[in-house]
């Protein structure tokens, strides 16, 4: 027998498969992989009663467990698995067979086919995929991340992202007559970042997005679904945001658009946020901090509109019916009326006026955000210091919020020693007020 060889002859067949399952054929790449497979199993078992001859027996059993896992042999893939766990002493190789172990007690039970074409859509999603470390900001429970700071995080991240991909597929339709209640029901429908891995350490986790054409799908939906999740990464989340990065950004895309893709990712990238996103750069595999998104760079992207207690009166979505007649009389008719259950928006704040104390006039706008839900009632907040305030009553939550503000500034002012959130409050905010002593007490 010769090994080199008929490992080379292997590799050969890997090669042929690696071309034909770009091009979309698993059939054909599933049957390369199974000559590749039965070629380096041989080898692979060659090496077996050998372990004078590491770490060449390792990678090739490696090799055989990985072939063999494309080509839907399960069995036979876990054959090299548990040996390569048992005999081998290399912890890269060893954490790549636990890998492969996982994987392949999920394919169990289905026929060598199906576990051949999941395990390579999964393989093309993972090399697609943006990898993500999440980290608690505060370790107070040690480098554990809560199912809170997770929920958060996808729940922004989908609005941003899903804000992008509206953005883009309005560019598709190139001016259509096409209502956006329908164009956001088709980017739901074709934007879904699937999870293509994950792992403790604070959370590692791995997205991309489904890449299959459907049937009836146009090129350019399936360009933008394919890519939807690599673009969003490079062009807005990892964004420094400089000021030029704004002004191209407010160049190239509406005001409404800019407003709906950095709002939701300005929560994630505040500065009080539970947890803090790194990426790992593709070229240097090194560990990259998200830059955050601070007051003066949300002044410059978000276009706020003006908004008074009375707009927020009746949060209502209604469609009404006009008809004028010949006499010039108007009539109406209310076709549709709902309850708004959530609304958001900017309020733009200059001084703060606390009841029963003297205002304080900041240096520049902040940009207080107001947020609206059913089943809490009105929400301001002021993320860069760490401020909130809820109420039922629109008017009270402002008026709570200032008095929250006042309350907090007064005691960092007041307190000799700061440290950790309270020392990056108050470095935040120390900008915003021209001589903070006078308010010692």
């Amino acid at each position: 027998m010769k090994p080199r060889l008929i490992h080379q002859e292997a590799m050969d067949y890997s090669f042929q498969a690696k071309m034909i399952l770009a091009e979309g054929n698993y059939d054909t790449a599933q049957y390369l992989f199974s000559k590749a497979a039965e070629l380096e199993s041989q080898v692979a078992e060659f090496y077996f009663d050998k372990p004078e001859l590491e770490p060449t027996r390792s990678i090739v059993i490696r090799s055989a467990a990985f072939l063999n896992l494309k080509a839907g042999q399960i069995e036979a893939a876990q054959k090299f698995i548990f040996f390569g766990l048992l005999n081998s002493k290399d912890p890269l190789i060893k954490s790549q067979l636990n890998d492969a172990l996982e994987l392949s007690m999920s394919f169990r039970g289905l026929s060598s086919e199906a576990a051949s074409s999941e395990y390579n859509y999964l393989n093309i999603l993972r090399l697609r995929s943006i990898n993500y470390v999440m980290e608690p900001s505060l370790p107070a429970y040690g480098h554990s991340v809560s199912l809170q700071m997770i929920s958060e995080f996808t729940e922004n991240y989908l609005k941003s992202l899903r804000a992008y991909a509206i953005s883009k597929y309005k560019i598709i339709v190139n001016g259509a007559v096409q209502l956006l209640e329908a164009i956001e029901k088709e980017v739901d429908k074709i934007i879904n970042p699937l999870v293509t891995n994950s792992a403790y350490g604070s959370f590692k986790f791995s997205i991309a997005n489904d890449f299959l054409s459907r049937d009836g799908e146009e090129k350019e939906i399936l360009e933008l679904k394919t890519t939807i999740i690599s673009n969003y990464h490079n062009e807005i989340f990892i964004n420094p945001l400089s000021d030029d990065d704004i002004k191209n950004i407010k160049k190239k895309y509406h005001d409404d658009d800019v407003n709906e893709i950095f709002r939701p990712l300005s929560k994630i990238k505040s500065s009080n946020s539970s947890y803090k996103l790194a990426y790992y750069d593709p070229e240097t595999y090194f560990k990259v901090y998200a830059p955050k998104i601070v007051n003066k760079q949300k002044k410059q992207l978000i276009t706020v509109k003006p908004i008074s207690q009375e707009d927020i009166g009746e949060l209502e979505d209604s469609i009404v019916h006009k008809r004028t007649s010949q006499t010039g009389k108007i009539s109406k008719t209310t076709i549709f009326k709902k309850q708004l259950r959530s609304y958001e928006a900017d309020v733009k704040v200059n001084q703060i006026e606390p009841k029963g104390q003297a205002s304080i006039i900041l240096s520049e706008d902040i940009l207080v955000n107001m947020n609206f839900d059913s089943n809490k009632g009105f929400t301001f907040s002021f993320a860069d210091f760490n401020v909130e305030y809820t109420d039922t009553e629109y008017q009270s939550a402002y008026s709570g919020f200032q008095v929250a503000f006042y309350n907090k500034l007064i005691r960092l002012i007041n307190s000799p020693d700061l440290i950790n959130q309270d020392l990056r409050d108050w470095e935040n905010i120390r900008k915003l007020i021209g001589n903070p002593d006078v308010l010692k007490k």
